[in-house]
């Protein structure tokens, strides 16, 4: 097992190799969460303390899902005790281990049942001893996610990293872009337990790449009435929760000036 010098380091090269996995398995996915600031946020002011996972947002039939997670059991992920759509992959960095999490999810609309499930494979291990239900692999649903795929809201990026084995590679990467981000954060970015949200819309929008994304949000906007709800819940959170808002983005800006947090992202997507 190689020994990574540090957290970040071990949660790449878990990126690269579960990607790698999945390009041979030739399933259609794209990754999603945190990775995506991080990863697109070159010639951007601010630094992007980057994640601890790794999120996997599936398209696909479950059969091949299936076999793509198969392969990844296959190289040492391992199925979580307590989340059904979760694998762990156990890493030595420094002079512990650590697990890092991969979580797989698939496009549905959280409205509908905000725990929505959609089972991959049986693993056929007995759930308790007076039961003969078993283990189940699953996906849980990703909000707004179907229009990252239907509108290609993605582009591959080659990664390089340290594998797990320790060889060095370079992965070609499928990536959810700044208007995918911005749009998948639009419902959770209220919510009590994600304050990161509210930095990854901010250091998305104020990039390189801002005005590009919001371009694109008001075009879909125009077409859909589903974006024109979910930025709708967006602009409400900035107009009535702002001062919450600034928090949670100075809170992960590494003390850069970010006064107005609130203000300048309404600026950008429109009010």
């Amino acid at each position: 097992m190689h020994r990574y010098e540090n957290k970040m380091e071990a949660v790449r090269g878990v990126l690269a190799e579960s990607c790698a996995l999945l390009n041979a398995a030739n399933v259609q996915y794209v990754v999603a969460g945190g990775w995506v600031p991080y990863l697109r946020g070159e010639g951007n002011a601010l630094h992007h303390p980057g994640t601890r996972d790794v999120d996997l947002l599936f398209n696909d039939e479950p059969h091949p899902i299936g076999l793509a997670v198969t392969k990844l059991m296959g190289a040492g992920y391992v199925p979580s005790a307590k989340h059904p759509f979760q694998l762990l992959k156990e890493l030595a960095v420094e002079d512990q281990k650590v697990m890092v999490n991969v979580d797989l999810m698939h496009p549905a609309e959280a409205e509908r049942d905000p725990e929505m499930f959609q089972d991959i494979i049986d693993l056929g291990i007995k759930e308790n001893y007076d039961s003969d239900a078993t283990h189940m692999m699953k996906s849980i649903c990703f909000p707004s996610a179907r229009i990252v795929f239907d509108e290609h809201l993605w582009s591959m990026v080659a990664i390089s990293a340290v594998l797990p084995d320790g060889n060095a590679a370079q992965i070609d990467v499928p990536l959810m872009d700044e208007c995918g981000l911005v749009l998948s954060k639009c419902g959770s970015v209220s919510g009590i337990k994600r304050d990161r949200d509210s930095f990854d819309i901010f250091f998305a929008l104020t990039g390189p790449m801002g005005n590009e994304a919001a371009a694109r949000l008001a075009a879909l906007e125009g077409k859909s009435a589903q974006v024109q709800e979910h930025v709708g819940k967006l602009r409400s959170f900035l107009r009535e929760h702002s001062k919450q808002f600034d928090k949670r983005v100075a809170a992960y800006s590494g003390g850069a000036d970010v006064r107005g947090a609130s203000a300048r992202v309404l600026s950008i997507i429109g009010r």
